[in-house]
């Protein structure tokens, strides 16, 4: 719901100095002997990047449909989860459940991307990044919120049929997991759906769709 995106900078920035300042007591805790302070430097100056990027991402939300596509799935990724979280408890309702919060690294993970994703043509659309995170920890939800921020913006820019092909592929190598994963973005794309029968002229007359 935040109006703009000073407004989300003034929220999140506070995250963002807080790991300048985590970066800056790292550097000088670094071990003296050559081979580990090597390994230091690089891991600190990998986390400079990541704040450099994080930063890069705030920035771009002044831009209407990169704010615009933020706030949309930002919001479809709380639909989904409010009815995720109901999945046979016929006792709860998603308007009955707190609004979800994101964690530090998937909010980073987020914000650290959308200068990739937005511009095609930028050095970091060539990055791949790896969320390396324990089973239960969040990282679907990290990917699908940048799944959702894609396809959303995608449509805000041209929301004829056009920008209604693929979006987004998924590759597994568990069949289980394949199905819980497809569980979760289908209620994704649903609450994206959703979203663009609110707000057909600005998302298209083409529904989010999932195979």
């Amino acid at each position: 719901e935040a109006p703009s995106g000073a407004a989300v900078r003034a929220m999140i920035g506070p995250m963002l100095t807080a790991y300048a300042e985590w970066i800056t007591a790292e550097a000088g805790k670094l071990p003296s002997e050559p081979g580990r302070r090597g390994v230091g430097e690089k891991l600190l100056a990998n986390a400079t990047r990541a704040k450099i990027r994080i930063q890069a991402g705030l920035d771009a939300l002044d831009d209407p449909h990169i704010f615009e596509a933020f706030r949309i799935a930002n919001r479809a990724s709380a639909t989904a989860i409010r009815q995720r979280a109901c999945h046979d408890k016929p006792e709860l309702t998603p308007e009955a459940l707190a609004p979800p919060t994101w964690y530090p690294f998937q909010l980073a993970f987020l914000l650290m991307n959308i200068v990739g994703m937005a511009h095609p043509d930028h050095a970091e659309h060539q990055i791949v990044d790896l969320l390396f995170f324990p089973t239960g920890g969040g990282k679907t939800e990290a990917y699908l919120g940048l799944a959702a921020f894609a396809m959303v913006l995608r449509r805000l820019r041209d929301p004829s049929v056009q920008s209604a092909g693929l979006s987004v592929l998924m590759r597994y190598t568990l069949r289980l997991l394949t199905l819980d994963q497809l569980g979760r973005a289908a209620t994704l794309v649903c609450a994206l759906e959703l979203e663009r029968q609110e707000n057909v002229e600005k998302l298209g007359r083409w529904p989010f769709e999932i195979g």
